[in-house]
């Protein structure tokens, strides 16, 4: 009789707008720029089309993700992946992805890297499945999109260049390495995660 065989499997979507795109959406929107939630309703309305939606397969799971999770599934404790602790990474570094990373290859700089919460209602699960947004807005994340991760912390999460300095006890679940684009200043892009266990 065969083994189980434990499959991880994750994706991301990049849902870009650029810059012209969102100028017409800050008029839209009275002078302020949208946020994620907002976004979403704009684009469900049919105001709005995003200029371009990238997709990347594939997601390596780390050695403290998957402790992690063991942990939580042993009962034994843990920050878990909610909307107050869920944290989406992307940086510009494009070494390859190892189990033991503990941080984005860009981090250290937001220039380089830049990690911050999920958008209001995420992350979502259904059928096996953990949907999470986050969305970077006009001056955020402007740069090279090499990598991306999805992370855990406890406390108030802040916006920045280093996982540490985000939230407290941060652990970053997976790593990817793939060319995602280079995000401009006044460009708005949406990471849409997708994580399933099978």
């Amino acid at each position: 009789m065969p083994d189980d065989v434990f499959r991880w499997h994750a994706a991301a979507t990049i849902v870009k707008f650029a810059p012209p795109t969102v100028r017409d959406m800050i008029r839209y929107m009275g002078g302020r720029e949208p946020l994620g939630h907002e976004i979403e309703e704009l684009v469900g309305l049919k105001r709005f089309t995003p200029d371009d939606i990238h997709h990347e397969d594939g997601n390596l799971l780390t050695t403290a993700g998957l402790g992690r999770l063991t942990s939580l599934f042993e009962g034994a404790g843990g920050a878990v992946f909610n909307n107050a602790q869920a944290i989406i990474g992307v940086g510009s570094s494009s070494t390859a992805a190892a189990v033991g990373d503990t941080a984005l290859g860009g981090n250290g700089s937001t220039t380089t890297a830049y990690y911050q919460g999920a958008d209001a209602s995420y992350p979502t699960q259904s059928g096996g499945t953990i949907n999470c947004n986050s969305t970077f807005g006009t001056g955020n994340a402007n740069f090279a999109w090499n990598e991306w991760c999805l992370a855990i912390a406890t406390g108030t999460l802040t916006a920045g260049g280093t996982l540490a300095s985000v939230g407290t006890s941060p652990v970053m679940f997976n790593h990817k390495i793939a060319s995602l684009g280079t995000k401009a200043s006044g460009a708005i892009w949406t990471l849409q995660a997708s994580c399933s266990i099978s």
